[in-house]
């Protein structure tokens, strides 16, 4: 394998935007918190909880979002070659990077894209490890009940 191609790896490729999006999130966490400046040069960072603005359905908004589970319309909403997410035996996989790199062609993965796949894939790639080990490089989380 030459340099450049050591490089280019697709490995490689796929890592770098998780990496990425990795610190991006972590980033976004200290400023998830509400703050408020009281006037003395310190900020308020009380919880709704504490200023009794604690409402229910943030709740279950907010736990959603803290055990990664994803709806189905958030899959469906993602149905294109730009974004290309789809479900396989209830875990969400964002495809994206793939359409272009899948030996069989783009066409047999941008007909996934914002759907649930898995009759699909198990018609095609039933019981092979090849493809199911390839697929978990591209898991997004487990897909709600």
């Amino acid at each position: 394998m030459t340099i450049l191609e050591n490089r280019l790896s697709p490995h490689r490729l796929i890592a770098a935007p998780l990496v990425i999006g990795a610190m991006l999130l972590a980033a976004g966490c200290a400023a998830d918190e509400p703050s408020t400046d009281t006037g003395d040069g310190e900020a308020d960072t009380a919880t709704a909880e504490e200023n009794g603005t604690d409402d229910p359905e943030d709740d279950e908004a907010e736990q959603g979002a803290a055990d990664g589970a994803m709806t189905l319309a958030e899959v469906q909403e993602n149905d294109s070659a730009d974004s290309c997410w789809a479900v396989i035996d209830q875990t969400v996989y964002d495809l994206t990077d793939w359409i272009d790199a899948h030996p069989g062609g783009s066409a047999r993965i941008e007909e996934l894209c914002g759907t649930d796949a898995t009759e699909q894939f198990a018609q095609q790639h039933g019981g092979q490890d090849g493809p199911e080990s390839q697929l978990t490089e591209f898991e997004v989380g487990p897909l709600e009940d």
